[in-house]
């Protein structure tokens, strides 16, 4: 029997913090803040419905979630009834509605209300955690809550559970039904106290995971011919939609197709700060509680055959890791940040066996929202040898003749020079 029940925050602001030490949290919070208990039933199994396919939209969440007494130590799928939560809306703005519903129940719902035919739902990856909520003692339609202890699990088609990983820290979420002015003031001022930072959703962690596993189990080492170097094209979206199109028409390919041992779609976010130092600019991706740093060069627009004007080729190293209090962050300026979220594939030159990243990017900051196409070289199966300039051209040619096929065929792709950063109005020094 399926039944809607009501919403506290149909509709709410959410953001989301990393906290490093909970006791900190209380602590300063406890003036104004107190801990709500609804029941003894505070471990928490959230199960999102997705498919290989990534076919829900960014701006959706949908899940179950029931609630137990203690954590699983392996846990079990059945028949129980749940909580079926759907969550519509881009960035922090969401609206909710809510469900009792079974798992077969919930994936028939879904498939009806999201009608993707060829692409079915089924409940895709697992979370588990520890759930502590908190009101504050002077203001309605607010509600924090205080997630630890997480681990994530990747639910196959047979529904065989693979663990994907754990978080040691603590996630600080604040859910506001209405804006209060002190109420925001008390946050903005907790959140300077603990020095804390934004850090993207429980789902776009499991995405993020889930991508490292297909990459360990079925991807095959590779080089890249040209060192510390980025070659990509990019293109303006006007929306996601165009996403799966553009993944089909590489599905059977002549001159590049889909390789047959990696056809995945990987779905991830991360939150991108741009920092000035005296050696110059730096983006820093917050993935959790690792900072990854990547430093690039404004770089130039290559002149190409199709007369495209967007193949962009510049110097870049990345793949140093921080954690979050980290000096390099701590001591430099902060120009400006976004929020990510990506979809993306890899095609293959057949003859060459040279490998591209097709990626659609979704930014959310200050200037709005910025949909983006990106065609970018990641490297080649082979031995690696000795740098050619032959190679080079090789890859600017490839990237050219996608990006062409992109542009021929999707009228609503339109070439373009702008940067994220530029995006962000921020220079490099």
């Amino acid at each position: 029997m399926v039944n809607e029940i009501s919403v506290d925050l149909p509709k709410r602001l959410e953001r989301r913090f990393l906290l490093p030490d909970s006791k900190d949290f209380v602590d300063i919070s406890s003036e104004y803040m107190k801990r709500k208990k609804f029941s003894d039933n505070e471990y928490v199994q959230t199960i999102y419905f997705n498919n290989d396919e990534h076919i829900i939209p960014f701006e959706n969440s949908v899940k179950v979630r029931k609630y137990m007494p203690n954590a699983q130590n392996n846990p079990i799928l059945n028949d129980e009834t749940y909580f079926l939560d759907i969550k519509e809306g881009l960035g922090n703005f969401k609206q909710k509605t809510r469900l009792e519903a079974n798992l077969d129940e919930a994936t028939k719902i879904l498939n009806k209300k999201f009608n993707f035919p060829k692409n079915h739902l089924r409940p895709y990856v697992l979370v588990e955690y520890l759930r502590r909520h908190y009101i504050p003692k002077n203001f309605s339609d607010i509600r924090l809550t205080l997630d630890s202890g997480l681990r994530y699990f990747y639910l196959t088609e047979n529904n065989k559970l693979i663990y994907l990983g754990g978080e040691d820290y603590t996630r600080l979420e604040i859910k506001e039904g209405k804006s209060d002015p002190k109420f925001k003031n008390l946050m903005e001022e907790m959140i300077k106290d603990l020095e804390l930072i934004p850090v993207i959703s429980k789902k776009f962690k499991a995405y993020n995971l889930l991508n490292l596993y297909h990459s360990k189990i079925s991807g095959k080492k590779f080089h890249k011919e040209l060192k510390d170097c980025e070659i990509e094209s990019k293109l303006e979206a006007e929306s996601e939609n165009v996403f799966y199109d553009i993944k089909q028409t590489f599905r059977n390919g002549i001159n590049f197709r889909l390789p047959n041992h990696f056809p995945y779609t990987f779905e991830s976010a991360s939150i991108n700060r741009y920092y000035h130092s005296t050696n110059g600019s730096f983006k820093a991706m917050f993935l959790g509680n690792e900072v990854e740093i990547v430093r690039k060069n404004e770089g130039e627009i290559i002149k190409d055959k199709f007369g495209l004007e967007c193949i962009i080729k510049r110097k870049e190293t990345k793949g140093e890791l921080v954690e979050t209090n980290s000096n390099i962050l701590t001591n430099n300026s902060l120009g400006g940040e976004l929020y990510r979220m990506r979809k993306a594939f890899w095609i293959e030159n057949e003859d060459t066996k040279r490998f591209y990243h097709v990626s659609l990017d979704c930014c959310l900051g200050l200037p709005g929202k910025l949909y983006q196409v990106e065609v970018e070289y990641t490297g080649k199966y082979g031995e690696p040898k000795e740098y050619e300039k032959s190679a080079e051209d090789e890859i600017l040619e490839d990237i050219g003749k996608i990006t062409k096929t992109l542009v021929d065929k999707f009228p609503s792709l339109k070439p373009s020079k702008t940067t994220k950063m530029g995006w962000l109005g921020i220079d490099f020094i």
